[in-house]
């Protein structure tokens, strides 16, 4: 109980802090913006205007949420050495399991808060477009865009244990942003490769998280040509985000618990 305790207090902390500050505001406010911009579009009365609302917005959402949690978790760990609150933390009887898993707590709610700021506009803009919601695609991409934000903050955690801060931001930005591109590129010369070549491209589609299968915005907004996924589906793509969390989580911790105080 003592440590779920501080790992409960750890988090809240973070959380607060993050709540306070103004980078999730300026995100958001940037998002809503770029948002406001396509719904203002509704005055001029064009076809299909609706989903090409919905299909912007989503992706507004997606970049500022993975934006919020990358840098949110890559600055935990250097800013706790860097004003050195970490030696009163772990001096206590606080175990850097227990830190290290409140900080990750505390990224992910934070992030929960930004994305459910967009998720109100988005809905809000839907609905005064007059469009419906296919609300159980809508929320399995809620919950699948998660499970991606959780790779993306023990990510962000790792890569701030191997790098400079600045250089675990940018890296972890570039990757979100080549994510689909890899994929579609791995799809798109594997069958003309030869067989070192798909050996390698095997390799990395086994050793990187395949961040689009996170992605239900496309389905989302054509939910009429698509059904929910079905619960084996969604428990394999969960398990899936897991098992990469836990390797990149069990990283950060290795070199977190390595690292003298």
């Amino acid at each position: 109980m003592s440590g779920l305790r501080h790992l409960l207090l750890v988090a809240r902390t973070v959380r607060i802090e993050a709540v306070r500050r103004r980078e999730i505001y300026a995100i958001v406010l940037v998002a809503v913006g770029l948002i406001a911009v396509v719904l203002s579009l509704n005055f001029f009365d064009l076809d299909g205007l609706n989903k090409f609302y919905r299909e912007i917005s989503l992706r507004v959402m997606t970049w500022a949420a993975a934006l919020t949690v990358l840098v949110l978790a890559a600055r935990q760990l250097p800013r706790e050495f860097e004003q050195r609150t970490i030696y009163p933390l772990l001096a206590r009887p606080v175990g850097r399991a227990a830190f290290l898993a409140g900080k990750l707590a505390g990224v992910m709610a934070a992030g929960a808060f930004c994305f459910g700021l967009l998720m109100a506009v988005y809905i809000g803009g839907t609905l005064w477009m007059g469009g419906a919601l296919p609300w159980g695609l809508f929320l399995q991409y809620v919950y699948l865009q998660m499970v991606m934000f959780l790779i993306l903050a023990c990510l962000g955690f790792l890569l701030s244990m191997l790098l400079s801060l600045d250089a675990a931001i940018t890296i972890g930005v570039v990757f979100f942003a080549l994510a689909s591109t890899i994929t579609h590129m791995i799809s798109f010369l594997y069958p003309e490769a030869d067989r070192g070549a798909r050996a390698v491209y095997r390799a990395l589609t086994v050793l990187l998280p395949q961040l689009t299968l996170f992605d239900l915005s496309e389905k989302a907004v054509h939910a009429e040509a698509w059904s929910p996924l079905s619960f084996g589906v969604l428990a394999q793509l969960t398990a899936y985000g897991l098992l990469f969390s836990a390797l990149y989580f069990a990283g950060a911790y290795l070199l977190f618990r390595r690292r003298p105080i």
